[in-house]
């Protein structure tokens, strides 16, 4: 009788024992760590299995982008009184909780920054910023970018072209942090450039041709400005991309080359005529060379056309003492 007592007795404390742990695995477990995206953290940004009040404050959520401690103490002192229970396996003392942000470079407000710095400049010239803190950021609540951003107010100093602008960005929760930027303005001019590296005998191309934006300060009177001074032509040296481009830089190509046969139109008000020559020198389009007439032995002066062709505008008198030995 007493060992099948004992018997029931240890069925009954291994159920209990079993029981009690199966009762402790289902408790939901403190985490150390959490992500927000709300202004305030609750019971269910911090536990995982939580079933009930899970939307119970905790704290305030930290700024965007910003982390805070929450004490394990803190959170135990709330679920006691709300009688929550819960557990913490790995005896987690604080939970680190971080706010999630959308970041927004300072570079992003540029638009903006530069349509306020022309009205203080009362121009309407081509300004570039640089900012004082290249890698400047601004963290905004989940869901909100750059145009919630609002500019307080702008200051600029146009005889050093240095600004300060003190701009307000949301919080998520009706308030806002203020940010001071600062900086400087730049005078551009747009400038052609290569979109890739083109080497001499190649010939430019529209598609070839891409704008860029220059200090005006480093653009001299022998920059070329223009497409019109570019399509077309071929760089006496190799030219690489995204390099500004100066006149004595480019070329028209050689169409006629020193030493080679060409073909030489005579025209006149009233008759033209062709004859064979030798190009005495070698010429692009539009250059004025010198040509030999192998007919008459003649040198005459030519203004290249084409590859291998030349033309020479004379009187009618004159054509005829050209073509005749």
């Amino acid at each position: 009788m007493f060992k099948m007592l004992s018997k029931i007795l240890f069925l009954l404390f291994v159920g209990f024992a079993a029981f009690v742990a199966q009762a402790q695995e289902d408790l939901p477990e403190l985490k150390p760590s959490a992500i927000v995206d709300d202004s305030v953290i609750t019971l269910g940004d911090i536990f995982s299995g939580l079933n009930e009040e899970q939307d119970l404050i905790v704290a305030n959520a930290p700024d965007p982008g910003k982390k805070i401690l929450v004490s394990a103490r803190q959170i135990l002192t709330l679920t006691r009184a709300n009688n929550v229970r819960w557990r913490n396996s790995a005896g987690v003392k604080n939970i680190l909780v971080s706010r999630a942000s959308s970041i927004v470079n300072y570079t992003d407000l540029t638009p903006a920054l530069t349509a306020e710095l022309k009205n203080l400049y009362h121009s309407d010239r081509n300004l570039e910023i640089r900012f004082y803190n290249r890698n400047g950021v601004i963290n905004l609540p989940t869901g909100f970018d750059a145009a919630d951003i609002d500019i307080k107010n702008i200051t600029l100093d146009k005889r050093s072209d240095k600004f300060s602008a003190l701009v307000g960005a949301p919080t998520g929760n009706g308030g806002e942090t203020l940010y001071t930027i600062s900086g400087r303005t730049i005078s551009v001019v747009r400038v052609p450039a290569l979109t890739k590296t083109i080497r001499n005998g190649d010939i430019i191309t529209k598609q070839d041709i891409k704008w860029i934006s220059l200090p005006e300060t480093q653009i001299g009177s022998n920059i070329i400005r223009n497409t019109e001074n570019l399509v077309g032509l071929t760089p006496r040296n190799q030219i690489k991309e995204d390099t500004i481009i100066r006149l004595g830089e480019v070329s028209a190509p050689i169409l006629v080359k020193r030493g080679e046969l060409v073909k030489i139109n005579f025209t006149t008000d009233k008759i033209s005529l062709s004859t064979v020559g030798k190009a005495l020198e070698s010429g692009g389009k539009g250059d004025v060379i010198q040509v030999k007439n192998n007919s008459s032995q003649k040198i005459v002066t030519a203004i290249v056309f084409g590859p291998s062709l030349v033309e020479v505008h004379t009187e009618l008198d004159n054509l005829v003492l050209l073509n005749n030995p």
